[in-house]
């Protein structure tokens, strides 16, 4: 029994999804545009896993956990908890970004900035 015909009929009948061939991997290193004086740094590694630093004013904070990708939108899921009130980096934990062409898009309440490679 020669499963090749079978096997390519079965592939016509998967979803093709944007994700698919013709978009690039999200892994890589980002910065953060278009947010008022906050600086921010976020790695996207292969494995899933990702380190990310903000800055604003005099707080900052540091977050390391994982991502996964549904539905079009990138969700970071932090494992650092916030060491006091001026630490920042619970703004990863379960962050949303939008995947829009060249920027990963965020809203932190004031307005929409993107996270774009360098």
């Amino acid at each position: 029994m020669e499963l090749k015909p079978l096997f390519f009929a079965a592939l016509m009948w998967l979803p093709i999804t944007q994700a698919s061939a013709d978009a690039p991997p999200l892994d890589g290193h980002y910065y953060l545009y278009g947010a008022m004086e906050m600086g921010a740094e976020l790695l996207l590694r292969k494995d899933g896993t990702f380190d990310a630093g903000v800055s604003y004013g005099s707080a900052d904070g540091f977050a390391k956990g994982t991502w996964q990708v549904e539905n079009e939108t990138l969700t970071l899921k932090s494992a650092t908890k916030a060491a006091s009130n001026s630490d920042l980096s619970g703004l990863f934990q379960d962050l949303e970004l939008a995947i829009e062409p060249n920027c990963l898009a965020v809203d932190f309440g004031n307005g929409k900035a993107c996270f774009r490679r360098k």
